[in-house]
């Protein structure tokens, strides 16, 4: 049997949404002999069975799918979007062996980004007093996507099936507070990380700004690291006007750690 010329990539979705979220760049990588699966994880993926959201539980789905990818000492790439970026970034710090390198797509480590309402802060009364269990967040325009006819096709999803690509239509508040335990835990630990790491993230994120992403990325003590910055995407960067940007940089990042790994698999240099 032929041996992979690639190391496969694992792609992890954002909060309580679905692997929908990659399905506009998922040809272009299999076309271009990136392995890669974007698995559903229960409790977490929209629609899988209902639990009290716990991140413990998120983490640990994400772990069971990292170390059971191939042999046991085979080595994985390992992405997330939005919130699950983050989730990558944790599951990381618990399969170091595993993992051997890390892309963050449009990281959620902070809500500070030009499309929060205002009464956002709000939601920390919920939190505080247990209240949080009734109450849920609408999403609303821009829907993380800056291509008006991307964001027409969602509005319609949403409006017919109360989900789209970008996720659900609503977002338990419980679910929230879950995601921003784990975005607290994760931000604590990040100079643990030491793999091959790529950032992605767009200057018009409306969720989480591009300051906040460039201070967190120039404080990473890893050696191998780099930030791409997309102009023209709001946050679901993978779905929206740059994905074929990012569909190319998932490829150079694969194949470049791929070279490390795999005899016969480096990359032609370039002139």
């Amino acid at each position: 049997m032929q041996a992979p010329l690639s190391l496969p990539l694992i792609l992890l979705h954002g909060l309580l949404s679905s692997p929908q979220e990659f399905g506009l760049i998922t040809h272009w990588l299999r076309n271009n002999g990136v392995v890669h699966d974007a698995p559903a994880m229960q409790g977490y993926t929209l629609a899988t069975e209902v639990t009290a959201p716990d991140w413990h539980r998120w983490r640990d789905a994400a772990v069971d799918i990292v170390e059971s990818s191939g042999a046991s000492d085979a080595p994985v790439i390992l992405g997330g979007l939005c919130m699950g970026g983050v989730l990558a970034a944790a599951a990381a710090m618990k399969s170091r062996r595993k993992v051997a390198g890390l892309v963050l797509m449009s990281p959620t480590f902070v809500y500070d980004g030009w499309g929060l309402p205002p009464i956002r802060h709000l939601r920390h009364i919920g939190y505080w007093t247990g209240l949080d269990r009734f109450f849920s967040v609408k999403e609303r325009e821009p829907y993380g996507v800056k291509s008006p006819k991307i964001r027409k096709w969602i509005i319609r999803d949403m409006t017919e099936r109360a989900s789209s690509a970008v996720g659900p239509s609503r977002i338990p508040l419980t679910a929230l507070r879950e995601g921003e335990r784990m975005m607290a835990e994760v931000r604590a630990r990040l100079a643990e990380l030491d793999c091959p790491l790529l950032i992605m993230h767009a200057e018009e994120d409306e969720i989480t700004t591009l300051g906040s992403v460039q201070a967190l990325f120039d404080a990473l003590p890893v050696r191998d690291k780099e930030l791409a910055v997309l102009r023209n995407s709001y946050h679901m960067i993978t779905i929206d006007n740059d994905r074929h940007e990012v569909a190319a940089l998932l490829k150079g990042f694969v194949d470049r750690v791929s070279a490390h790994h795999i005899p016969g698999s480096a990359i032609p240099a370039s002139s």
